[in-house]
Parts: C-alpha cells; structure tokens; sequence
C-alpha cells in the first residue's frame, strides 16, 4: 500500500502523450512519486495528499490536453479505471496514515489495554480498506456499466456543457461518498 505511487503515477501520466504535458510527463512522475513516497514512509499527509493532488489533476489535465491537441488517449474503461485508482489509493493512503499514526502512540506499551487497541486498530484498517476496495469496485462496475448503456443511447458530444456537469456531479457525488471522515476515535486527553 505504501508503495503505490510507483505504479499509479507513471500510469497515470504516461499513458498521456508527452506533447499534452509538453514533454515534462517523467518530471511530474518524479515529483509525484516523490512527494508519495516521502510522505508514506514518514507518515505525513503534508506531502502525500499534494502528490494525490497532483495525480488527479495529471489525471484531468492529460484527458482535457489528449481531447484539446486530437491525440489518441487511452480508453474510455482505462480512464474509469484511473480515476477509480486515484480515489481508492487517496483514500486508502489517508487510512494507513492514520493507522501508523494510532499505532505510533501505541508503541512500547506492552499492557493488555494497549494490546486490545492494536487489535481494535487492525480490525478497523482492515474493515475500511476492505470497505473502500467494494466501493470502488462497485463504482467501476456501474460505470462500466452506464458507459455501455451510453453507448446505446443518442447522448450528444456536441453538447460538452452538460456532460462536463454530469462528469462534475457524478466525480462530486463519488468522492464525497468515499472521502467521508471514517477515523479511530481518540483519547481525548
């Protein structure tokens, strides 16, 4: 899990023809993959959730770039699943991080209380990357699903003012359902 901005980020961008981020598509692969793998392995959001950032706008801005300049992008069910990619590992990273961080002020105690915690702790991971991962499946499946459906019916390209606000309410509507605050309760001290 703490890994994935290796894989994710070259996906991501390169897959994009270089001339839509204007041949800086291995620099923004860099500094993504960076910034992720600096803030995963020193458990900071300061610096994972920029690079998360940067992925979904690498994300919009290569689809809007490959549309605008007429190159040939990646498929339709390609970019669902980037997208669905992008939300899970956002969220998913957001998860680990808190759990490090739970763990982190558990470390050293050795009592029964601190161990039913770290229990409690790795259900609670456990449970919410396993509710996240069913979610976004079930997201991609019913995309993939209207995708198709949308091919059958007579949905004009020529009108983007009204896909553009369906493509804003559906991505709305996705991330405020998965990135709702699903947290450990802390001590309050």
């Amino acid at each position: 899990m703490k890994l994935h901005y290796l894989f994710l980020a070259p996906w991501i961008v390169l897959v994009v023809p270089s001339q839509v981020f204007l041949g800086l598509g291995i620099l923004i692969v860099l500094i993504v993959g960076f910034l992720g793998l600096y803030g995963m392995s020193a458990k900071k959001k300061a610096f994972t959730i920029p690079a998360s950032v940067m992925l979904l706008v690498s994300f919009v801005a290569g689809k809007a770039g490959t549309d605008l300049t007429r190159a040939s992008g990646p498929d339709t069910a390609v970019l669902l699943l980037q997208l669905v990619a992008i939300i899970f590992f956002m969220e998913a990273s957001r998860v680990v991080l808190s759990f490090d961080r739970e763990m982190g002020e558990l470390a050293g105690r050795t009592d029964d209380m601190s161990q039913a915690v770290r229990g409690r702790l790795a259900m609670w991971v456990a449970g919410q990357l396993s509710r996240q991962a069913r979610l976004m499946i079930g997201a991609l499946g019913l995309s993939l699903v209207l995708l198709v459906l949308g091919g059958f019916t007579s949905v004009s390209i020529n009108q983007p003012a009204l896909s553009a606000i369906l493509v804003l309410l559906v991505v709305g509507a996705l991330l405020f359902l998965i990135t709702q605050r699903r947290e450990p309760e802390t001590r309050k001290r």
